[in-house]
């Protein structure tokens, strides 16, 4: 009876242990995960966004973050964007389940067509999950379907904003012409191949020495309270600029924008952002006014 028992006991002992054995071989649990991602922003070397158009990178230089181009090589990236995306991945939390198999990963674009984000420190990837598709529930309710790389079960990530991870370099670069404070400016000078003008404050503004219109030069200044582009020019620069315009400020220094204004193309420069180049006609056109706009309208 006892030879018996202790036969029972040995055979369950040894089934526990080739499930063990298998579970451990299979790499994979039917148990669902605590964490799906954990970030230690200070120690991430790089970043790779994985989309069916190819694979943008993020890394850390020196001189801060750089992000790499479509048409290859890197550029200063905006180290605000890159903060926001690592802060926007922590908040993934699992909920809900909503499938186990491979079948199912295309009905949630937890497949090829998701999101891979790929998180390393140092030489060491430490994270890689695909984000999928987004939804919501009622008018203030969202979430998005998320799954790690090398498993199988697709969760809803209640409150994570999957949209709002950037998938493009122009996502990460600064985009950022000038950010003027009007309250402080004193002088804005205007020179271009065909005319030089400038605008004087002091009780009132003036257009050289005559009067100018203060409603026109306050619709130009509110228009340049923040100007914004992701229109980012990466060519090799053909020619010195042709208008430039410096705005003088009382206790801040001058800001320069420069531009070489053709017919296809509208290059901007700025010493607000020296990193990039711009080629956008809506922004030329904001910025670069000519004479007449600042002049009284005669009634």
């Amino acid at each position: 009876m006892k030879t018996k028992n202790l036969l029972i006991i040995l055979g369950v002992l040894v089934v526990g242990l080739a499930v063990v054995q298998l579970t451990k071989r299979s790499g994979k649990s039917d148990a669902l995960a605590d964490e799906l991602v954990s970030i230690d922003t200070a120690k991430v070397s790089r970043v790779e966004v994985v989309t069916l158009e190819g694979t943008m990178s993020l890394k850390k230089s020196e001189n801060g973050w750089e992000v790499s181009l479509p048409s290859g090589g890197f550029k200063q990236a905006k180290t605000s964007s890159i903060t926001s995306l690592l802060t926007n991945l922590n908040t993934i939390k699992p909920g809900r389940l909503a499938a186990r198999k491979q079948d199912k990963w295309n009905d949630y674009a937890v497949d090829s067509t998701g999101t891979r984000i790929r998180i390393f420190e140092g030489d060491d990837l430490s994270s890689d999950l695909v984000i999928g598709r987004f939804g919501m529930e009622g008018q203030r309710s969202y979430y998005t379907f998320v799954r790690l790389f090398d498993d199988e079960n697709v969760y809803v990530a209640d409150n994570f904003m999957g949209i709002s991870v950037g998938k493009e370099a122009v996502d990460y670069r600064d985009g950022l012409l000038m950010r003027l404070k009007k309250d402080s400016l004193t002088q804005i000078k205007f020179d271009y191949p065909d005319s030089a003008f400038v605008l004087t404050k002091d009780e009132h503004w003036y257009l050289n020495d005559s009067r100018a219109d203060s409603a026109s030069v306050e619709q130009y200044l509110r228009g340049l309270s923040y100007v914004n582009s992701k229109n980012f020019y990466d060519a090799e620069l053909q020619s010195n600029p042709s208008h430039t315009i410096t705005y003088s400020f009382t206790n801040a220094p001058e800001i320069m924008v420069s531009g070489n204004l053709q017919d296809d193309t509208h290059i901007i420069q700025t010493t607000e952002n020296r990193h990039e180049v711009f080629n956008d006609s809506t922004i030329a056109a904001k910025l670069f006014k000519g004479k007449n706009a600042f002049l009284p309208t005669s009634d």
